[in-house]
């Protein structure tokens, strides 16, 4: 292999590599020999698993920018501590820092099982070596990747590989990382109709997400697509916004060049969700929130348009306040069983979902994961491809005066260990039923009109 092709290549780092894949080789193993894992297992972890394996085979050959690309595509399927910690030293070793030392935040090493954290300590290490800063003072952007050695050049980029960012600009962001559950409702007897969005533009290599720093604008700042505003578009007022702005929409359908991450809450104040409308037609998604605080949409839509595999909208954690909002248009992948979500809430997610409304989307109206506790009141879930709202893991929160109707399952679903509290709601010619129980259990299920159907008993 040629030495100019890497960024860095020298004897040390060479020897680096090798401790660093005998160090973390029985942490790769627990992706596949983990009894409790490999029976929850879904097929996008085992997707993602052999893009893991592939991207630690470019690794060990120093391909600093193909391991960086598959370890990438891999998290965008499904999440994995150990894949984000190969990924974060590939950054480093192309001398993306600012980058690195943020997946490493990502993985939040003190969660981590005991066994593994000095090895994470260690490839934290590497990545200070190699970026010559801390975490710390790489989160604030202050970072600046050490010299190549004389001769050698960057790796050629790829699709999933952007230039470091300078200050002020937008950071590339690892694309959505949310496994479809094992467990689905019992089949029908017939084929239930999936919401098809027609596509509206050519297919075309996908764009990597969009992450955003905090600017120092606090707002309100205003975009206008006429350029009577502060700005024209929204992804430029990101740039400018610090924690906790306001920005105002104007009417009108505001274009996203790519999928758009959020790491700093902000409020998006639209003029009514039949008139300004946020689009999008990348993959993974439209909009991501990834970051603590409330995230807030009021009076807009959220459309993704196309035929690229798409959730419209995903929270990861944080405090949501969404209010008159209309999702739609998100994707199924059938083959890789990925995408389809209007809404997808999942990890440490609570807050408020209002009389908003979610429709035309392949999978779920509103998907409900991890510990995901909202409360969604006096919303509409019509004409998606399987249930309205659904609930999943060891979400709950409350469901309180929703509609239902026309989805290709149930209206509402409930599976797993999930506990939703679930009263008031209509249900209405959903092709199964009107309310799946997976347990079976009624507790908090009260003053609904939607036919019950029992899972186990």
């Amino acid at each position: 292999m040629n030495p100019t092709e890497h960024p860095v290549r020298d004897p040390g780092s060479r020897a680096l590599v090798r401790v660093l894949g005998v160090l973390l080789l029985a942490s790769g193993v627990l992706l596949s020999s983990n009894p409790a894992r490999a029976q929850a297992r879904s097929e996008e972890e085992k997707a993602a698993k052999v893009l893991y394996d592939k991207g630690r085979a470019k690794f060990e050959e120093d391909d600093w920018a193909g391991a960086e690309e598959l370890f990438a595509k891999a998290i965008l399927i499904f999440p994995n501590p150990y894949a984000r910690l190969y990924w974060a030293v590939s950054l480093a070793n192309l001398g993306r820092c600012v980058e690195a030392h943020r997946e490493f935040a990502l993985v939040g090493i003190e969660k981590l099982p005991k066994k593994d954290r000095e090895k994470a300590s260690f490839l934290t290490g590497v990545v200070i070596a190699k970026c010559g800063t801390s975490p710390s003072a790489a989160a604030t952007g202050d970072v600046k990747a050490q010299p190549a050695k004389p001769g050698a050049t960057p790796a050629p980029a790829t699709a999933a590989a952007t230039p470091a960012p300078a200050a002020g600009s937008t950071i590339p962001a690892p694309a959505p990382s949310t496994a479809e559950p094992a467990r689905t409702p019992p089949a029908p007897s017939a084929p239930a109709p999936a919401a098809v969005v027609p596509p509206t533009a050519p297919a075309a290599a996908p764009s990597p997400p969009t992450r955003y720093r905090p600017g120092s604008r606090s707002g309100p700042l205003t975009v206008a697509l006429d350029g009577t505003g502060d700005y024209a578009k929204l992804e430029d007022a990101l740039v400018d916004a610090r924690s906790g702005a306001v920005i105002r929409l104007s009417g009108g359908l505001h274009r996203l060049s790519r999928p758009l991450d959020l790491s700093l809450p902000v409020k998006l104040q639209g003029d009514g969700r039949n008139t300004t409308v946020i689009v999008g037609d990348g993959e993974g998604y439209v909009m991501r929130f990834l970051g603590k605080g409330t995230f807030e949409l009021h009076d807009l839509a959220v459309e993704h348009q196309g035929v690229r595999w798409s959730r419209v909208v995903i929270v990861e954690q944080g405090t949501v306040d969404f209010r008159g909002i209309k999702v739609s248009g998100g994707v199924r992948d059938q083959a890789g069983k990925r995408g389809g979500e209007g809404l997808l809430l999942q990890g440490d997610v609570d807050g408020m979902v209002t009389a908003s409304e979610f429709t035309g989307n392949q999978l779920h109206g509103i998907k409900l994961a991890g510990k995901a506790r909202p409360s969604i009141e006096g919303c509409t879930c019509r004409a998606n491809g399987k249930v309205g709202i659904a609930w999943f893991d060891d979400a709950g929160g409350v469901a309180r005066g929703n509609t239902c109707s026309s989805n290709g399952q149930y209206g509402l679903a409930v599976v797993d260990k999930a506990a939703p509290r679930l009263i008031g709601n209509v249900c209405a010619d959903n092709r199964r039923g009107g309310l799946f129980l997976e347990s079976g259990k009624t507790s908090g299920v009260s003053d609904n009109r939607c036919d019950l159907f029992r899972g186990k008993r």
